[in-house]
């Protein structure tokens, strides 16, 4: 009984670690890729708009959603979507920008340091 007990807390630690794992997958590969943390977290919320869009479409096909709801519900999506789109583009001008200038930076220092040698 005490062993069956361990071993079920070992298996559950074990299933535990995996799923944070997964979860925290986004997190990892973002950072690897140098995307800012601000700039997941706009592309979940995006995401999640997105998401929230699609069960609305499914939600009122259905007839579980009258048309007047499902019409004002889906112009305040829309509205966040396009929002957070926007947020997400501005977000990626500005990390391109600083990669250009950082890399101008750096041609910069090596034609200085040629022309020092």
């Amino acid at each position: 009984m005490m062993n069956e007990t361990i071993a079920a807390l070992f298996v559950l630690f074990g299933v535990t670690v995996l799923v944070l794992a997964y979860a925290l997958q986004p997190l990892r590969e973002a950072r690897a890729h140098g995307e800012a943390p601000a700039r997941l977290a706009l592309q979940v919320q995006y995401e999640r708009v997105l998401g929230m869009l699609r069960d609305l479409e499914t939600d009122w096909r259905t007839g579980k959603i009258p048309d007047e709801d499902y019409h004002e519900l889906r112009r305040r999506y829309l509205e966040e979507g396009a929002a957070l789109w926007r947020a997400l583009q501005e977000e990626k001008e500005t990390i391109d920008w600083k990669a250009r200038v950082e890399a101008a930076v750096q041609a910069r220092r090596a034609q200085l340091r040629r022309k020092g040698a």
